[in-house]
């Protein structure tokens, strides 16, 4: 716990998730729940029975409870069964990670008044939520957090949460392991079977239409016309339900003839071996809440092309730590990633400046003492 600061006394926490899925809003619970655990913080985790969450949580070696719910609002059942664990648990605060579940822990709270609540804001919403029922639930919220200034301002503007109840508190990287020092690309190239001798730029998320693959495989051609001795990198699997997109993007390269130039690449875990194993970095999403990936590309010390949509500017600073191009922009993108092929100073400061960027504004261990001073004074 060296260098970390520690909650002020002993603080019993439980994350509440009821969700089904995993993914980067699950990972989240773990990794902060652990973060907290050693800072003098007993945490519990809150989820359905026979999800993966419930499974890794065992893996973080966090105390679990399983409680199933069945309806959406008005689950009075649930909140019940949530009341009594909070209770003899002797929860002080419950941190709700997805909006959805705030009904249930609303009415548990009021069964189980003690308990403060937390609201840590993964995901924008663009809707009016400023309707009697939220605005009930939203009463009962000690603090509400968020990962920009732009989500805090829909926040205002979409509900009637105070705002000095409104915290920006951003999400960090591990700098010990996202370190380019610590990785041979030569290895980590092996380790996805990408060819040595190519440029290779790469893009890493979840496959699916708003994360833009598609128009990152219609840059691909405009680039080639260019430079030949380039290789482009997908990774990620598609979104759990919505199968058929990945044929789609395969599809496309076939008809655009890049197929021999672009690889596809299954998730994986091993993202700082993916990170120093191409030269470039793209996030071409039509919209990115935060783009956390970005944090771990610019960690890496990596050139970054990212689209100017939602959060991403307050993670990348436009020709000092990436280029920005506005979404859906094929020609742009090209453009950028071609000043970027050409450019090898430019491609140096890029990568630099963001690397120290990060290790200012996204080390793990600030973001989380920032959590901790915020819970610490509820």
């Amino acid at each position: 716990m060296d260098n970390k600061i520690t909650f002020s006394k002993g603080c019993n926490i439980a994350f509440v998730c009821f969700s089904s899925s995993f993914g980067g809003l699950e990972l989240s619970i773990l990794k902060l729940a652990s973060e907290f655990n050693k800072r003098m913080a007993d945490c519990l985790i809150i989820v359905p029975p026979d999800t993966s969450l419930a499974q890794f949580a065992g893996q973080y070696n966090l105390k679990v409870e399983l409680l199933k719910t069945k309806l959406k609002y008005g689950d009075i059942v649930a909140s019940i069964h949530l009341a009594r664990i909070l209770r003899s648990r002797r929860i002080d605060i419950v941190v709700i990670m997805q909006s959805k579940d705030t009904s249930i822990v609303t009415v548990a709270q009021v069964l189980y008044p003690s308990v403060k609540l937390v609201f840590y804001q993964e995901m924008q919403f663009g809707i009016n939520k400023r309707d009697i029922l939220h605005t009930w639930m939203y009463s009962h919220l000690s603090l509400w957090i968020t990962l920009t200034k732009k989500m805090k301002q829909e926040v205002i503007e979409h509900t009637r949460m105070p705002q000095e109840r409104i915290s920006v508190i951003p999400v960090g990287t591990d700098m010990q392991r996202f370190d380019p020092n610590l990785y041979d690309q030569k290895t980590s190239r092996e380790q996805f079977n990408i060819p040595q001798s190519k440029l290779v730029i790469g893009v890493l998320g979840r496959l699916d239409p708003q994360k833009g693959q598609e128009e990152f495989i219609r840059a691909v051609p405009i680039l080639l016309e260019h430079q030949t001795h380039l290789h482009f990198i997908i990774a990620g699997d598609e979104t759990e339900g919505q199968l058929g997109f990945k044929k789609d993007l395969k599809d496309l390269s076939i008809e655009l003839g890049v197929s021999d130039k672009v690889q596809f690449l299954p998730f994986t875990d091993a993202v700082p071996e993916f990170m120093s194993a191409i030269d470039i970095f793209v996030l071409p999403s039509h919209a990115e809440t935060f783009g956390f990936v970005l944090v771990e590309a610019s960690a890496m010390g990596k050139a970054i092309v990212a689209t100017n949509s939602g959060g991403v500017p307050e993670i990348i600073t436009d020709g000092s730590t990436g280029l920005l191009v506005p979404p859906r922009d094929v020609q742009a993108l090209a453009d950028a990633l071609l000043r970027l092929l050409k450019d090898q100073l430019l491609r140096f400061s890029l990568s630099s400046k963001a690397r120290a960027d990060a290790l200012i504004r996204f080390d793990i261990v600030r973001c989380v003492d920032q959590l901790v001073i915020a819970l610490d004074t509820l």
